[in-house]
């Protein structure tokens, strides 16, 4: 990969929070006390959790609208709580930094509410290291859609063509590729390097130091 990079828009849950346990704890409680039964449950429902938003996967469990009204939001008062679990993943912090520091803007880009992704960057101790960001909402769209990605752009003033989005699922990768972004997967998050590459990402890092290297100095071999 060889290209002068003047922002990167990453993914959150996956990408630069470690979110797993807050969320799975959040679905399980809520399920439960709405539905009376808990989801997800299987390998597979699991995976939808940490790739698809919640308003893909609510109307699917809960039908009835009032039914659904609740289960929305018991999910987002369980999170107020289970939210305390959240963690930036090791090296996110100085690989946020580095970039900053050296004139690369940080946007991020989430499917969730903003009242949970802004609790998430206190708690996270991010919230000082992002210069943007698109929730649910901002944008007519979510990801795949490149809108949100485009929107974020706009709000730093930055061309697709001078920036890389970076996430840890085919959706993170199919949002970039369609906004026009160059497009760095990591291994860190929900998918494998060979389903991160034939989505279509340029690059895949194990580390974010890594990601720090491309971005400033071109030193991963791609």
């Amino acid at each position: 990969m060889s290209r002068a990079t003047d922002a990167v828009v990453f993914d959150w849950d996956g990408t630069l929070l470690d979110s797993r346990a807050a969320l799975l704890a959040a679905w399980h409680e809520s399920t439960e006390d709405v539905l009376g039964r808990r989801f997800p449950v299987t390998e597979a429902e699991e995976r939808e959790v940490f790739t698809l938003p919640g308003s893909a996967i609510w109307p699917r469990l809960a039908p009835d609208p009032s039914e659904l009204d609740a289960l929305v939001e018991r999910f987002q008062h369980a999170y107020e709580h289970t939210g305390e679990l959240v963690r930036a993943f090791p090296g996110i912090p100085d690989a946020l930094a580095a970039l900053r520091e050296a004139g690369v803007t940080v946007a991020v880009v989430t499917s969730k509410a903003r009242r949970r992704f802004a609790l998430d960057a206190r708690l996270a101790g991010l919230e000082d290291l992002i210069d943007t960001s698109v929730c649910d909402g901002d944008a007519p769209a979510s990801k795949p859609d490149p809108r949100p990605v485009l929107v974020a752009l706009e709000a730093l003033g930055v061309s697709p063509a001078g920036a890389l989005m970076v996430g840890d699922t085919v959706v993170d990768v199919t949002a970039g590729l369609r906004a026009g972004t160059g497009v760095v997967g990591v291994l860190w998050g929900a998918s494998t390097e060979n389903e991160l590459r034939q989505a279509g990402a340029e690059a895949v890092v194990a580390r974010p130091s890594e990601l720090t290297d491309l971005v400033l100095r071109g030193k991963v071999a791609v």
